[in-house]
């Protein structure tokens, strides 16, 4: 088939639109491409974003500037793990008191959220519930059932292995774990590294 050479040469004007349009392309799209960081998300930048960034530290800061210090698991619960940084992250944990003090235990993050349940990570953990360990709390007869609750073991529990998910352990400030009391309060929670 043959092409009249007239259909392959565009008027002078549609050529000069259509390089107009290719130029303004060019050059819009690397700056489309570039990441623009709102005002104030450099220490957000800096905090792993999930699971896959590898353990991060989380710091619960008590009155006074007192603190605990998570180091959280991935490998052993990603899921948990994700969740845990997501509520930090949104502050979901700022201002909650710990609600349940047993001698073997403190618990916190009861508060309403629409937060869907994660799927229970524990069958696959060769972890025990021992001092230092902190886990994610569930309804008693759903494994899958997680939503925001944790816990720090005070002493050792035994008939919790593989029935809670562990994500974490405190790596500084278990002292002060055991002096936690009854609707004490958690005034805040940040990613540390």
């Amino acid at each position: 088939m043959v092409f009249p050479l007239k259909r392959l040469f565009w008027p002078v004007s549609v050529r000069a639109a259509a390089a107009a349009l290719i130029a303004v392309l060019l050059l819009t799209v690397p700056i489309l491409a570039q990441d623009e960081k709102p005002a104030g998300t450099e220490a957000a930048a800096a905090q792993p974003a999930d699971s896959s960034a590898g353990p991060a530290r989380v710091a619960i800061i008590l009155d006074d500037d007192v603190r605990i210090v998570i180091e959280t698991m991935p490998d052993d619960a990603p899921k948990a793990v994700d969740r845990f940084l997501e509520l930090v992250r949104d502050g979901f944990y700022d201002g909650v008191r710990f609600h349940r003090v047993e001698n073997f235990l403190v618990q916190a993050g009861k508060k309403e959220n629409e937060y869907a349940p994660i799927e229970g990570e524990m069958f696959d953990q060769n972890l025990t519930h021992e001092p230092g360990m902190v886990g994610m709390a569930r309804l008693p007869d759903d494994y899958d059932s997680a939503t925001t609750q944790f816990y720090i073991i005070k002493a050792h529990k035994a008939n919790f292995n593989g029935e809670y998910t562990l994500f974490g352990r405190v790596v500084e400030g278990m002292d002060l774990v055991g002096e936690i009391k009854r609707d004490d309060k958690i005034e805040r929670m940040e990613i540390i590294r």
